[in-house]
């Protein structure tokens, strides 16, 4: 398998986490067991800060969530998780910030809250939303009216809880397709157009997006306690739409856009860097995953990434240096050893390569059993 496509495969692909709700069907001292097993995967310290959470025990979901950002730092869900957090310590905290009348201890982490959920969507949009409607109260349902009378009343949330985000979508739009499309809240057009990119229906996702951002622009009221996005993020969310349905020209458009207006939001170049990638424009992919490097350089993945968009390049030696900078910056991410190891291989660095790869096979979580399995051979061909 090429080296491009095993990069492709294991940087994106293995990660994906799949919907699980918060009825958590192992037994917590099986997720404990896991995490202490695969000390250096971050999705078991996810699946364990979900066990805890559905135990109510906060403090050790914080702590296992920490654990696996610290490990991946694009771990979105993880993210998302700890910004929705404050809303389980505090149940009625949704209400009170809504209502303006937040507790003044409440004010720090409510602030805190809408920056590491905003993180969360400027690393995924797509995110996995369960966890969001995890801490949405029961209660709270979208009635809707017909000539004054309550014809059916809906909970959407509910849907986005289990990852039903088909039925989520169907909810959503009886109400959006009922009203003319001025009348209908932003947080209504935001969770609608979420649950239709995550269906793959692009088209009315892209529209909602365009409407959340022109609303923006004109400096409308939007419900930033619940959606913690301005006219920029909007902007970035829409860009990685058009990158999604093959609208390149229009994504590299909005994302230099989105970068006009704020330098630091790295993920964006991290997009151009692969769309240029992708047609082999090296040059403007390395400029890119440079600067993610230079305005986010506490996340090591932006690291890990540029080394390996440096061997796709065929600049394997730069590739080398850059990928132990990555390890040595975050040691328990086990696939900058993997590529590291394939990298020196290439440059037929035995006895380097011999290292490395022991020592990824060495802390190489068990979903990486693949990866294990090649390295295993690899060593063995060597004299």
């Amino acid at each position: 398998m090429p080296a491009a496509l095993i990069a492709s495969l294991f940087l994106g692909g293995l990660g994906r986490l799949q919907s699980q709700g918060l009825k958590v069907s192992q037994r917590l001292k099986d997720l404990e067991a896991a995490a202490a097993r695969d000390s250096n995967d971050p999705f078991a310290y996810y699946n364990l800060a979900l066990g805890y959470w559905s135990k109510k025990r906060y403090d050790d979901a914080e702590r296992a969530l920490r654990t696996s950002v610290l490990i991946e730092p694009r771990l979105a869900e993880a993210w998302l998780a700890l910004g929705v957090l404050p809303y389980a310590r505090r149940p009625q905290l949704r209400d009170e910030a809504m209502r303006g009348k937040v507790p003044e201890q409440w004010v720090g982490p409510l602030r805190e809250s809408q920056r590491l959920m905003r993180r969360a969507f400027v690393i995924d949009p797509l995110v996995d939303l369960m966890i969001v409607g995890a801490t949405e109260p029961p209660q709270k349902m979208l009635v809707l009216t017909y000539r004054g009378a309550i014809v059916e009343a809906l909970n959407p949330f509910s849907a986005f809880e289990h990852g039903r985000y088909s039925e989520a979508f169907r909810n959503l739009d009886w109400w959006v397709q009922s009203r003319p499309r001025d009348a209908i809240p932003s947080l209504i057009l935001w969770y609608h157009g979420l649950a239709a990119a995550h269906i793959d229906l692009f088209a009315p996702a892209m529209a909602d997006m365009e409407t959340l951002l022109q609303r923006a622009q004109r400096r409308e009221q939007t419900d930033s306690i619940t959606v913690p996005f301005q006219t920029n993020d909007y902007r970035y969310v829409l860009a990685t739409f058009k990158e999604r349905v093959g609208q390149l020209p229009d994504a590299v458009r909005l994302y230099r856009e989105t970068l006009e207006s704020d330098l630091g939001l790295y993920m964006a170049h991290v997009h151009l860097a692969e769309i240029y990638a992708t047609a082999q424009q090296w040059d403007s992919a390395l400029t890119e995953s440079r600067e993610a490097i230079l305005t986010n350089p506490d996340d090591p993945s932006s690291l890990l990434s540029h080394g390996v968009l440096l061997t796709r390049a065929g600049l394997l030696a730069a590739a080398e240096d850059t990928l132990r900078r990555a390890m040595e910056a975050n040691p328990r991410d086990a696939r900058i050893d993997y590529f590291l190891g394939l990298t020196q291989l290439t440059l037929h660095k035995s006895d380097e390569a011999r290292v490395t790869l022991q020592r990824f096979i060495a802390i190489a979580p068990s979903r990486y059993l693949p990866q294990v399995r090649e390295a295993e051979d690899s060593l063995a061909k060597l004299h």
